[in-house]
């Protein structure tokens, strides 16, 4: 398509957009080398029409060659629709496969509810501090004020007033706060 676009658009190359729809008529209608048939001819099982001629006068013109080759495009046409019915299955199998090797090494995720203590994590936080391998891993602990009904992974948090960034965290961020058995 490149190929015909080159040739049709002008110079500012701001015309592409309105000859598509005709590179595209090109494209279907010319037979592939491979095939010998045109993609109107395997999608719709007939040629497009250029001219005024009616179907029946084309098909008394149809050479014993040009049976021969419509005759193959069909078989091609069944052959591809068994090997795309196979390469189906065989995704649908990969598909499965792929599922359960991720499922086998993933971890679910952590339920925080409203009133929980969390830990933020300071991983992304930009804090003014010279020597970053000796600072907190965490900032504080502070409780969740909101849990988003439509994606339970984003919590909202209430901060305090000296932080100036915003409230509202991925989980990936947060850690619950260890409850002490000790104590006891």
């Amino acid at each position: 398509m490149k190929h015909y676009l080159r040739v049709f658009i002008n110079y500012m190359q701001n015309d592409w957009a309105k000859w598509l729809s005709e590179i595209e008529f090109i494209v279907n209608n010319a037979s592939s080398s491979i095939t010998l048939a045109s993609l109107f001819l395997i999608n719709l099982s007939q040629n497009s029409r250029l001219d005024f001629k009616s179907s029946e006068s084309l098909l008394k013109n149809f050479t014993s060659q040009a049976w021969n080759k419509l005759i193959n495009v069909k078989k091609f046409i069944k052959k591809m629709k068994k090997l795309t019915e196979h390469l189906c299955d065989e995704m649908l199998i990969i598909q499965i496969i792929y599922e359960f090797n991720v499922n086998l090494f993933h971890r679910s995720c952590s339920r925080y509810f409203v009133e929980n203590e969390v830990w933020l994590n300071a991983c992304n936080l930009s804090i003014a501090r010279f020597a970053v391998k000796l600072d907190d891993h965490n900032v504080d602990f502070f409780k969740i004020k909101r849990v988003f009904k439509n994606n339970f992974l984003i919590i909202e948090l209430n901060l305090s007033t000296f932080m100036k960034i915003h409230s509202i965290f991925h989980v990936t961020l947060l850690n619950h706060i260890a409850s002490d058995s000790l104590l006891s």
